[in-house]
């Protein structure tokens, strides 16, 4: 039985390779609630297959993972990061910056990568839309930004925004409009 009313996938089932499980049991459906002076607002968060796949880079493990929408390669650098999610989504509340393009939003932090130890940016994009008159976050994607805005020596030519403002700015647009990736689901 599904913890929320919401259209996309709320529990990612295990991987295995070389007889290692890799659970992703860290990307599954959860409630995140952000405080604005006393006021609690609340989202329910889920992921989307880029969070730990990516076709063609270092990192990839010969496995294909499918979300009901298509597959890809799972990549070990995006997996491992991908642990750290749940607290990044959280510092959004602390006043991590979010900035909006066309159809999509991201913020940026400073992650330390487990692959190569060294703290890199991590640029995490998401969905912020409303569903069934529960606020919602998806996230897209998420890896470390070496090219383009964000990654070093790159600045973010576009305005930020607290979680706050996009919450109430979200709140005010009709209810279902959303990006088609956020529609994942299993294959029955």
């Amino acid at each position: 039985m599904p913890k929320f009313h919401v259209d996309s996938i709320q529990h990612w089932e295990p991987f295995e390779h070389d007889g290692i499980s890799y659970d992703l049991g860290h990307l599954d459906c959860h409630e995140v609630v952000f405080q604005k002076d006393g006021e609690p607002i609340s989202f329910v968060v889920t992921y989307g297959l880029h969070c730990f796949t990516k076709d063609d880079t270092e990192h990839n493990i010969p496995l294909m993972y499918a979300d009901g929408r298509h597959s890809q390669l799972v990549c070990l650098e995006r997996y491992e990061a991908s642990k750290q999610l749940k607290h990044m989504i959280e510092r959004l509340g602390a006043g991590a910056w979010i900035y909006l393009t066309q159809g999509e939003s991201f913020f940026i932090l400073d992650v330390m990568n487990n692959a190569s130890g060294v703290v890199e940016p991590f640029k995490i994009c998401m969905a912020i839309f409303r569903e069934h008159r529960i606020l919602r976050i998806h996230i897209t994607s998420a890896f470390f930004a070496r090219t383009g805005e964000g990654s070093p020596g790159v600045p973010v030519n576009k305005k930020g925004f607290s979680i706050f403002k996009v919450a109430v700015d979200t709140l005010k647009k009709p209810k279902g409009q959303c990006p088609k990736e956020v529609r994942n689901r299993h294959k029955k």
